[in-house]
């Protein structure tokens, strides 16, 4: 009898579940992770994403961007004596003298992971590593990555180089602004010419998996194994020493979605285990939900010195914001407008709509003027003025007009003259 029931509930529990099925967030492997919108910063899933982690080669993306805001990919860069003597780990066996491009050290400092470039840009842009970590550090406070702190351009561990991976996320985020970047991160294979010190090119590839996978190694997703590689993947950047584990700083983009996601301090292949699930769970149970679209007409509203003037107020840009599909219904809006008073110019800002989910801000777009408005003593002053302009209008036409009718008069009477000396001169 009790065999029976215990049956029953088991059959019970298997259509319960079949019946109604409830999204969780993944199991992260890692120590620490992220999942944030790619457009916004928006935090969508995290584990310990504000623990202090070293970063290891993750640091090569502010280093990155740093040296293609200060550069141009054709500045030619030249190797120091030293560098190539100094460095540690992954490398592209640069040489003292060697002669390169800024393009051809970024795609060898982001794709094979080269730690002898990251120093060799440093010291180009810095004038010394100390100076380029200073600008470095610098950069992260302006981005907002606050518990961050770098001492070197590459990441080779230093119990004082430390980020987040809600930091790291915030600076992807920033350097995802930049093209040229995206599209560095987004490569599977690169060459570097001969040069004055070799002879023969080097060719390298990407060492995230995500983005370019020619190994048969697996990783377990919802139950099935699968290949690191994603298809949605943009990007953009791995890491490894010993004390930092297995990082990974990954992009990928689906739909119109953007999305970020950091993984810090996993063991062989969890990061990009941990990446798949926090992607899959982005694109699954998020949408970009279009909130205002540019030029859309919002509401009439009255002036208060325009004696009962209305002006229509119109939404300034488009507006999306990534939220949950099933969160859609929830999305309320509140309109504030300015203290305002003619006159009103054409594209004025006047006002703010303001989209909210749970009592938070999700998105904001500004309110516009789409024609100029005049005050009343503009109007009186215009209505003046052509008064003016009418009147002499008016003067110059009867001028015009009197001109004319006197020039026929003359004509006249130069006719008739003309006839009576006729006259006379014949009855002589």
């Amino acid at each position: 009898m009790i065999k029976r029931i215990l049956f029953y509930i088991l059959i019970f529990s298997c259509f319960t579940v079949n019946f109604n099925t409830v999204y969780a967030s993944p199991v992260i492997l890692s120590e620490s992770a992220v999942l944030i919108d790619g457009v916004t910063g928006t935090v969508l899933a995290h584990k310990n994403a504000d623990k202090k982690m070293y970063p290891a080669s993750l640091t090569k993306i502010m280093t990155a961007i740093l040296a293609l805001e200060k550069g141009k990919l054709t500045d030619v860069i030249t190797v120091d004596d030293d560098t190539p003597f100094e460095i540690d780990g992954s490398h592209i066996a640069l040489e003292p003298g060697e002669i390169l491009t800024l393009k051809d050290l970024l795609y060898a400092l982001m794709l094979p992971s080269a730690n002898d470039a990251a120093s060799v840009i440093a010291k180009h842009y810095g004038g010394s590593l100390e100076n380029f970590v200073k600008l470095m550090n610098e950069k992260a406070k302006e981005i907002g990555a606050y518990n961050t702190n770098f001492t070197n351009p590459h990441g080779l561990h230093d119990t004082n180089h430390y980020s987040t991976a809600a930091d790291l996320a915030l600076i992807t985020k920033y350097a995802m602004g930049n093209e040229t970047f995206r599209k560095i991160v987004s490569t599977t294979k690169y060459e570097i010419q001969t040069t004055n010190k070799k002879n023969e090119p080097r060719y390298f590839t990407n060492l995230n998996k995500l983005i370019y996978n020619t190994s048969y190694n697996q990783i377990v997703v919802d139950g099935v194994y699968v290949s690191p590689y994603y298809e949605y993947a943009t990007g953009a950047k791995t890491g490894y020493t010993p004390q930092a584990g297995n990082c990974l700083v990954a992009t990928a983009k689906k739909d119109g979605t953007e999305l970020i996601a950091v993984t810090m301090k996993g063991i062989s292949l969890e990061m990009y285990q941990d990446a798949h699930n926090l992607f899959n769970l982005g694109f699954e149970e998020y949408v970009n939900a279009k909130l205002a679209g540019k030029n859309t007409f919002i509401k009439n509203i009255k002036i208060s010195n325009g004696d009962s003037k209305e002006i229509s107020l119109i939404t300034e840009s488009d507006l999306t914001a990534l939220v949950e599909k099933s969160s859609l219904d929830n999305i309320k809006s509140n309109i504030y407008i300015d203290e305002i008073s003619l006159p009103i110019e054409k594209n004025q800002i006047v006002g703010k709509i303001e989209y909210t989910l749970d009592s938070e801000v999700i998105g904001t777009v500004n309110l516009i003027s789409p024609i100029s408005v005049k005050s009343t003593a503009q109007e009186g002053q215009g209505n003046i003025f052509l008064s003016i302009v009418k009147f002499i209008g008016y003067l110059l036409l009867f001028t015009a007009v009197s001109i004319l009718l006197l020039k026929v008069y003359n004509d006249i009477r130069i006719r008739v003259n003309r006839k009576k000396r006729r006259s006379r001169y014949n009855n002589q």
